[in-house]
């Protein structure tokens, strides 16, 4: 088993269905009812429905660019990740907002599966696919499957509680951080246990509700950047982490390899760190430590040997990029870890969004995207990207948008059905004090009645910090 093999959960039998239906897709488009491969696939669809345990519906749903199978996010995970994708576009090219098995389907015969998938084949060749699709199936009398209408779907309303608790969660971690870097300056150990209660309660606000969780990860501060820089690439690691399908076990390691990253810097000088300026080369040559000092500060830890062999590396390694370019200059071939390739991302994409000192200008998030998905496959794992760049959204949450209208106003979320361009967002108003309020909460993807023309569009995407807005006052 291999170092990446490791961290990823076992493919689950409904998961192994959708694939399944996948390539059955895949293969009725290409040969005819008769062809042995069609049979080998509709006995496998079979088989792979009769393992589960269908006391009740079996549905698959799509939410925000996400499936859901039973109530759960499909892991994006490296080997089924161009079959994730490619059923997205099948549904959505269809109107199809998701498939209800009941458990009369173990019942279905051979016959009638390859109907039904040859329907939603052919659906795509009609005006309103999912209306003629939902006709033809209860006109074929399949009492075994029902088509998802989209009045069926609503998006789940936050708690005000778990935003609370996601917030101070957030700061406690911050907190946790500072008293790690302070010990090991003063005293040259510290524990890690309270770290890590944070990173648990970490992974618990996200495993809830990621939207809420990625807008943690919006929180800016110009004074105290390399401990907010932490936190921030320790929550994205997280949620891509998720994303790419980890255990629970393998993403605690994550987001603590995500909080440490960086304590290699309590030994660059503050005045190096803090330059207003460019860097000379000796400079930059004890910023280029960092890494390595990271490892030394880690392990002075007072941890386990299990735990500190399982967050070694990635900080090591975050500065180092997909091919293998980058610093602390490595000699060996072998690719970077599938932590230090998750950090490496979250890592720049924190920094290069965050305003310092010693940076002109700074990326709106939406620019930074685009400014990574460049460098793909040189600087940065393209599949791990992808998966981010999805994760984000076009607008990722927190983005300031100026749209045509005039308005301001802070992504919030994308709604169902929404093709992850258009999102809702929450217009600024100033308030008697001269500072900003939020107001109306707006969906960008609302049409002028008999127009059909959008009734507000963004003008320009920029950057909340550069302009004075800490967008998690706004979300929280």
């Amino acid at each position: 088993m291999s170092p990446t093999q490791k961290h990823l959960k076992s493919p689950t039998r409904e998961e192994t269905m959708f694939v399944v239906l996948y390539r059955m897709i895949q293969t009725i488009r290409i040969h005819k009812d008769d062809n042995q491969l069609v049979r080998v696939c509709l006995t496998q669809l079979k088989e792979t429905i009769s393992k589960i345990n269908l006391e009740d519906d079996l549905t698959i749903l799509i939410s925000e660019e996400r499936f859901y199978i039973q109530g759960e996010k499909l892991q994006y995970r490296k080997q089924i990740t161009h079959v994730i994708d490619a059923m997205l576009d099948f549904f959505k090219r269809r109107g199809l907002q998701g498939l209800r098995f009941h458990p009369a389907v173990r019942n279905a015969s051979l016959g009638e599966i390859l109907t039904f998938v040859r329907l939603l084949v052919r659906s795509l060749e009609q005006e309103e696919p999912a209306i003629w699709l939902a006709q033809k199936v209860e006109g074929a009398k399949f009492p075994w499957v029902t088509i998802v209408q989209e009045k069926e779907l609503k998006r789940r309303n936050t708690h005000p509680a778990l935003r609370e608790r996601a917030r101070t969660t957030y700061f406690h971690a911050l907190t946790s951080l500072k008293e790690v870097a302070q010990k090991i300056s003063v005293q040259g150990y510290a524990g890690v246990r309270k770290a890590r209660r944070m990173v648990q309660s970490m992974v618990d606000c996200m495993v809830q509700d990621e939207a809420i969780f990625l807008g943690l990860s919006t929180i800016k501060d110009y004074d105290d950047y390399t401990y907010t820089h932490s936190v921030n690439v320790a929550v994205l690691a997280l949620c891509l982490g998720n994303r790419a399908g980890l255990s629970r076990t393998s993403l605690e390691h994550l987001g603590i390899c995500g909080l440490l990253h960086d304590l290699g810097k309590v030994e660059v000088p503050r005045e190096i760190i803090t330059k207003p300026g460019d860097l000379s080369t000796r400079e930059w040559q004890e910023i280029e430590k960092h890494p390595l000092a990271s490892v030394k500060q880690i392990l002075k830890l007072h941890a386990s040997h299990d735990l500190k062999s399982q967050i070694l590396l990635a900080p090591f390694e975050h500065h180092i990029k997909y091919d293998l370019t980058g610093y602390p200059q490595v000699h060996f071939k072998k690719e970077v870890s599938l932590f230090g390739r998750i950090l490496h991302i979250t890592d720049v994409y924190d920094a290069i969004t965050s305003p310092r000192v010693y940076r002109p200008t700074v990326l709106s998030p939406d620019q930074a995207l685009s400014f990574m998905l460049q460098r793909t496959g040189t600087d940065f794992d393209p599949i791990l990207l992808k998966v981010f760049a999805i994760m984000m959204g076009t607008y990722p949450v927190g983005s300031l948008l100026e749209l045509d209208t005039g308005e301001r106003g802070l992504v919030v979320d994308y709604p169902m059905n929404s093709g992850g361009t258009r999102p809702r967002i929450v217009l600024l108003e100033k308030d008697e004090y001269g500072g900003l309020r939020p107001g109306d909460l707006v969906d960008l993807a609302e049409k002028i009645t008999g127009t059909g023309a959008y009734r507000r569009k963004v003008a320009r995407s920029l950057n909340a910090a550069s302009c004075g807005i800490q967008p998690a006052n706004f979300l929280f």
